[in-house]
């Protein structure tokens, strides 16, 4: 066979790259929710800060995506080039990625703190932390009299819980252990530890609102948590993992390197794992660990983007994905006969939308190496669809759901 199409005995060499630009939609679902209307990450962001150009990305095909001026649909793409739909609830960069690695969500519960406070408290009782009510009669609480726990209400109700506190006045490793403590005692998807500094417990009790009725949370960008000295970490809940991409590949013997996000977002036992956040630094140590790879799958998540959205910062979005575009030429000069690289997202985050939150939209499902056929790929039903095809290419088939077309984008 030729093209990306072989026989198992001829794929240890094999390499994958999922570059997952964080809150990049394409476009609006049709079963989006109300506040989403209008919604187009790429075409807003060019309205508002283009034309982007984005020549590398546009030559991989992004431009026939969706209509934006400033990011040509050029004639002849280099790359596959398609659309994914969401499959999981709502819009949400845990379960995106669950989706995007094979599934795995069966057993998550969807809760307001609201709901699971009472466990909350035991557990952080239990450890020998002090709890008290921010105020009387609603869900958040303050551990310490430093640490909130909340909703999360930067994304849909039911889907994460925050741990937020400044690290003028608890460390981080601190901080940490107490989001341990939560994870334990929620089935959500999420537990989001958030640590800052130039800021208090006063400063977080001013900013907390309710954002849907009994979703209750502080309003992270406008705390301005999301400078230099920002750090988070990301804590999913635990989940049956053994038929996602990165633990089957792992298993089969291949090295699998999780950069970004992705380091705290996808489970995946012996895993090389880097929790970077600067998007110029996810996308050199992902050449770097490309080239000290022989065989495997590397899963690097660009978080600015998201970080961007919901600040309704349109200008930093616009520069990472500058960024992106610009070091993208170098990344693809690394890919040998048989490696593929796929760019994606995981939700949309629209900066113009007018709320803070994920969009519902349609990611980017753009492919390129030396063995791609620059064919379209339409609309796939699901993230999962990339996780199918590039464990495809690993060998690694069959993961907990999605469809590999692989042999539409093997050269023959």
């Amino acid at each position: 066979m030729s093209g990306l199409q072989t026989d198992r005995t001829g794929r240890r060499n094999r390499r994958a790259v999922v570059l997952v630009l964080d809150g990049f939609g394409v476009g609006l679902m049709p079963d989006h929710p109300a506040e989403d209307a209008g919604a187009n990450t790429l075409r807003h962001v060019d309205e508002a800060q283009g034309p982007l150009g984005l020549p590398n990305l546009a030559a991989l095909g992004l431009g026939h995506l969706t209509e934006v001026a400033g990011v040509p649909a050029v004639p002849e793409p280099k790359g596959a080039h398609g659309r994914c739909a969401l499959r999981h609830p709502g819009a949400d960069t845990y379960m995106g990625h669950q989706e995007l690695m094979g599934g795995g969500l069966d057993n998550v519960q969807l809760q307001l703190l609201s709901e699971v406070r009472a466990d909350v408290v035991a557990a952080l009782t239990r450890a020998g932390h002090r709890c008290d009510d921010l105020l009387p009669g609603q869900s958040p609480l303050v551990v310490d009299g430093c640490v909130l726990v909340a909703d999360n209400i930067e994304a849909r109700p039911r889907l994460n819980i925050n741990v937020t506190a400044s690290q003028d006045d608890i460390s981080f490793e601190e901080l940490t252990a107490i989001g341990d403590i939560v994870r334990a005692a929620v089935p959500v998807p999420r537990v989001i530890v958030v640590g800052g500094r130039g800021f208090g417990i006063d400063d977080i009790r001013g900013h907390v609102k309710e954002r849907t009725p009994g979703q209750i949370g502080v309003d992270t960008p406008a705390l301005g948590v999301y400078d230099e000295h920002y750090q988070v970490r990301h804590m999913g809940v635990d989940l049956a993992v053994d038929h996602q991409l990165a633990t089957k590949a792992k298993q089969a013997g291949y090295d699998v390197v999780l950069l970004g996000k992705a380091a705290d977002v996808v489970r995946c036992e012996g895993a090389v794992a880097e929790n970077i956040v600067p998007t110029k630094d996810v996308l050199i140590r992902a050449m770097e660990h490309l080239d000290a790879m022989d065989g495997g799958l590397i899963v690097a998540n660009v978080q600015e983007t998201d970080l961007a959205g919901h600040e309704e910062d349109v200008e930093r979005y616009a520069n990472m994905l500058r960024t992106v575009d610009d070091l993208l030429p170098e990344l693809v000069s690394r890919l040998r006969p048989g490696d593929a690289l796929f760019v994606t997202g995981d939700h949309g985050n629209d900066p113009t939308i007018g709320h803070s939150q994920h969009t519902r939209e349609y990611t980017p499902a753009l492919v390129c190496g030396p063995g791609v056929a620059p064919v379209p790929l339409g609309v796939r039903a699901s993230l999962a669809d990339i996780g199918a095809t590039a464990g495809d290419i690993l060998g690694v088939l069959p993961l907990g759901s999605g469809t590999s077309f692989l042999k539409e984008i093997s050269c023959s």
